[in-house]
């Protein structure tokens, strides 16, 4: 369980850093008010554009780096048929002749008795 935590924080963490993420922050008189990441920060005046006071800054944060595919070129050698060809002519060209089996006679156990096997599905309660 602790091992799939691990890995769902850690596809966050890579989706995060690679989207990228957006902080905004309000700031009011000089003091940081509000911060809100992935949208706009609350104000706290009404009017942020007539106000001398108050004031937004945001700030994008992304890797710069792109994560590059590497495609592996494998290359298979050439197989011949030396050892499966003589397998399919033993199996396909040859008749397999019907005395070569051994029938074994298995004479399956005798079926239960009527009350016995009423016995085994009924259910007891004491």
């Amino acid at each position: 369980m602790l091992k799939k935590i691990s890995h769902i924080i850690m596809v966050i963490v890579l989706l995060v850093s690679t989207t990228g993420m957006t902080v905004s922050k309000h700031y009011c008189q000089g003091s940081l008010v509000n911060v809100n990441i992935f949208g706009e920060a609350k104000t706290c005046c009404d009017d942020i554009g007539t106000s001398k006071c108050c004031h937004n800054e945001s700030a994008h944060f992304e890797l710069d780096e792109d994560f590059l595919v590497v495609a592996n070129d494998i290359q298979f050698q050439e197989t011949t048929l030396d050892l499966l060809l003589p397998f399919i002519q033993s199996f396909v060209f040859n008749e397999i002749e019907p005395q070569d089996f051994e029938t074994v006679n298995i004479n399956p156990p005798p079926p239960k008795e009527v009350l016995a096997f009423l016995s085994d599905i009924q259910v007891y309660r004491l």
